[in-house]
């Protein structure tokens, strides 16, 4: 027998902002209402309609958009003009003729006395058109407040995240308030309530969505959106679905991605380290702690053995043997193999949209992996076992039997006080920042502790003369640098007070907000 079953209809396809095929719907559920003027009855001004965006079948609109049969005055258009010349002549020839094709421009016109329906699939598809016009629509549907406060700043993130306190205390430093937001979904209910920031500062893209509607909404209110890449930015931007960030005021904590996200069309790109709390590097350096006296004769090292979520993030990704064979060759002569290393050896050229940068990032954090476990391993033997690890059970099966692996501590009220009693910190920095520098490389300094760090090239923001003694590049390095140190009388103090005078004269929180504010010009 013949088949009688209907043919499935043919969905139009397109490619969408980021060039990645997509397939149009067409249905009543894929259309919305956000606003405007219930139906009209008796005595009514009849409303007006405008369709921001008209889907694949604009010939089928009046059974599609109940708003479309009752009583209407004029029926006005906005399309995102990527869609209209995709769809072609044939499509603009099935949109019926009494509707009107409006200019952006018009939108507030637009709104006047009209029911406003959303093609819901547009958003997506095209975040970078739609988003800056649907947050203008949702800005003029708040009370109207005046401009921004010019003293008033928005830090997103949650509560245990590192930097939002040093921010916090950089900015009220310079004479700024403050105000601490969860996440993105906060702001609205400030923004009705008439609440503008002059700068909505954002770490790693917290409080930021990946189509970069809230970015959206906070321009249109007049707020400056900047964001501070502290770790590394292509796997931050891997997760995002818009070009909005390219748009956006970028500060990196390395500066060796800045050329490679110019290349990816970001307009300001700017080098800003990290930094210490003005408070740690004012007035005497601590001193160490009767609780940690034990440490007065160890190197310490504190941190994960893996950052949080880390299978998740690289879901699918693997280490190809050779690469890694040659990888561990160049780590043990003194070399680094890190992310822009991996990039070459596995021959990604995509770097975004998509998470193709993440296959060398897992490579890169691999290599972390087994360099720290290398430099701890071997310090802890050619120091006859005096290292102690502050950190989680994963360190268990990374280093030597009988490594003094303690739980970890938290860094705020412990560690300041265990980096200043103990004979030296390590620091091991990580391949997934090929210049990049950590946290430890001024904490330790500031809280009066002493450094033994690898020869990352960030080292170049300080002078040789404080860097050349503290540096190592093999493992076999490790032991010999800190009985140099230990050896000499002065020299240890000498180190510890010039670093500090470093970093209190121009490497504190409140130089980078500085820095920040004068980029921005706010």
């Amino acid at each position: 027998m013949p088949d009688t079953a209907p043919s499935r209809p043919t969905r139009a396809r397109i490619l969408d902002g980021l060039g990645l095929p997509k397939t149009l719907p067409a249905t009543q559920q894929d259309f919305l209402t956000l606003c405007g003027p219930r139906q009209a009855g008796a005595g009514d001004t009849v409303p007006d309609l405008l369709l921001l965006g008209l889907g694949p079948e604009p010939e089928r609109l009046a059974e599609l958009v109940p708003a479309l049969s009752g009583p209407l005055g004029r029926v006005r258009y906005i399309e995102a003009p990527d869609l209209a010349a995709q769809l072609g002549e044939g499509w603009r020839g099935r949109i019926p003729a009494s509707y009107e094709a409006a200019p952006v421009a018009q939108l507030a016109a637009c709104t006047q006395n009209a029911r406003v329906v959303l093609y819901r699939p547009g958003p997506r598809l095209f975040p970078d058109f739609w988003g800056p016009l649907l947050a203008r629509l949702h800005l003029a549907q708040l009370p109207q407040a005046q401009g921004p406060d010019p003293r008033l700043v928005w830090l997103p993130g949650g509560e245990a995240d590192l930097l939002r306190l040093e921010l916090r205390e950089a900015f009220e430093t310079l004479g700024f308030r403050v105000r601490l937001l969860p996440d993105e979904t906060a702001l609205r209910g400030l923004l009705a309530g008439g609440e503008r920031p002059a700068l909505y500062f954002s770490v790693n893209f917290r409080g930021l969505d990946p189509l970069g509607e809230a970015a959206h909404l906070l321009e249109a209110a007049g707020a400056r959106v900047a964001v501070w890449c502290v770790d590394n930015p292509l796997h931050l931007v891997s997760g995002l679905k818009a070009r909005f960030w390219t748009r956006l005021p970028l500060f990196l904590t390395d500066d060796w991605f800045a050329p490679l996200l110019r290349g990816l069309g970001a307009a300001d790109v700017r080098h800003l380290p990290l930094a210490a709390r003005a408070g740690d590097v004012a007035g005497p350096a601590r001193q160490p702690h009767p609780a940690w006296s034990g440490l007065a004769g160890r190197l310490v090292f504190a941190g994960r053995s893996a950052f949080p979520g880390k299978a998740d993030f690289f879901a699918g990704c693997s280490t190809p043997a050779a690469a890694w064979t040659e990888a561990e060759r160049l780590l043990a002569g003194g070399g680094r193999p890190d992310f822009g290393w991996w990039l070459t050896r596995l021959g990604i050229e995509r770097l975004w949209p998509g998470t193709d940068a993440r296959r060398a990032g897992f490579c890169a954090e691999e290599t972390g992996k087994s360099w720290r476990a290398a430099c701890l391993g071997r310090a802890q033997h050619d120091l006859s076992g005096r290292v102690t690890v502050f950190g989680d059970e994963g360190w268990r099966e990374l280093l030597p039997a009988g490594t003094d692996l303690r739980g970890p501590v938290d860094y705020y009220a412990a560690l300041p006080d265990i980096c200043a009693s103990a004979a030296a910190c390590l620091n091991c920095t990580s391949p997934l920042l090929p210049h990049g520098l950590t946290q430890r490389h001024f904490d330790t300094w500031a809280w009066g502790g002493l450094l033994i760090s690898d020869a990352t090239p960030g080292l170049s923001l300080f002078p040789e003369e404080l860097t050349r003694q503290v540096s190592f590049r093999t493992p076999q390095d490790i032991a010999p640098r800190l009985r140099a140190l230990q050896a000499s009388a002065t020299l240890a103090h000498d180190l510890k007070r010039a670093w500090r005078e470093e970093l209190a004269a121009r490497h504190t929180y409140a130089h980078r907000v500085r820095s920040v504010l004068e980029a921005l010009e706010l």
